[in-house]
């Protein structure tokens, strides 16, 4: 059990140390999860990082739209079907029981450690794709 319990505190100190190196304040949650919050051009980018040791596993999230009105749902959900077809990585996600809208990418370690570089890579990725689409998503749902 010790391995697997040095194993988790070794890929939360590498997610750790990518945040501190650029400057993103987070904090860590009950459970396996580390939140925190990007600074984009039209607003702060709020991420979620969770793990899933008996998968070796990190899902980020990036909660985008809330409060979907239901008469909107129909065109969303095809603009998030068009837009995953586009995406090189990572996907939008409708969640119906909150009526939101959601990226999420993964990054798996099976069979090796998390390293820097990806956590980087996740955070640039979704932070990009967020700040590109969040817009649209915002007026889509005005509908």
């Amino acid at each position: 059990m010790s391995v697997r319990i040095n194993k988790n505190d070794r890929m939360y100190e590498t997610l750790c140390r990518v945040l501190k190196k650029n400057e993103i304040a987070f904090e860590k949650t009950d459970g396996l999860c580390v939140c925190c919050s990007v600074g984009g051009k039209d607003g702060e980018i709020r991420m979620i990082f969770c793990a899933d040791c008996s998968k070796e596993l990190f899902a980020l999230y990036a909660p985008m739209v809330s409060h979907i009105p239901q008469e909107c749902i129909s065109d969303v959900s095809l603009a998030i079907c068009m837009l995953n077809n586009r995406l090189q990585d990572g996907s939008f996600c409708l969640d119906l029981s909150a009526r939101m809208v959601y990226f999420r990418m993964t990054y798996s370690f099976y069979n090796s450690e998390p390293t820097e570089d990806g956590f980087a890579y996740m955070l640039s990725c979704a932070a990009e794709t967020v700040e590109r689409y969040r817009m649209s998503f915002g007026k889509l749902c005005m509908c």
